[in-house]
């Protein structure tokens, strides 16, 4: 009994030690939503974010290391080593302020279109293209 208990705290340990870094991705994402969609008086476009979900950024049946072009600019201003998990706890203030600036940079980049990420988010389009990366 006693085999058990420790293989399964030592599972709980270890699978905490590895999901980690996913917390702060799904920062980001939680960022987004609130900078973008939730400021949004464009009832398609918050629908169409919410339907998307991680493929703002990411590709649907893709690895999740894998990024549309809006995804890979993200990617590139926000390194996730940057933002381990302990420091959305400690300076939340800071990293919004960081993310949100990252997120103003991007807007300014243009997409293969020719049209600036801000203007596809404004036009309530997802900046990456659709949920394929399309």
């Amino acid at each position: 009994m006693k085999k058990i208990l420790f293989s399964v705290a030592a599972i709980m340990i270890f699978g905490s030690a590895i999901s980690t870094p996913a917390f702060a991705i799904k920062q980001f994402g939680d960022a987004w939503k609130e900078y973008y969609e939730k400021t949004s008086t464009n009832d398609g476009f918050k629908k169409l974010v919410a339907d998307a979900k991680c493929n703002v950024c990411h590709i649907q049946g893709e690895k999740k290391t894998k990024h549309n072009p809006y995804g890979e600019e993200v990617e590139e201003l926000l390194k996730k080593k940057d933002f381990p998990a302990d420091r959305f706890k400690s300076e939340p203030a800071k990293c919004k302020e960081e993310i949100e600036a990252a997120f103003k940079k991007i807007e300014a980049i243009k997409a293969k279109d020719g049209k600036t990420y801000g203007e596809k988010i404004k036009a309530g389009e997802l900046p990456g293209g659709d949920i394929e990366g399309k």
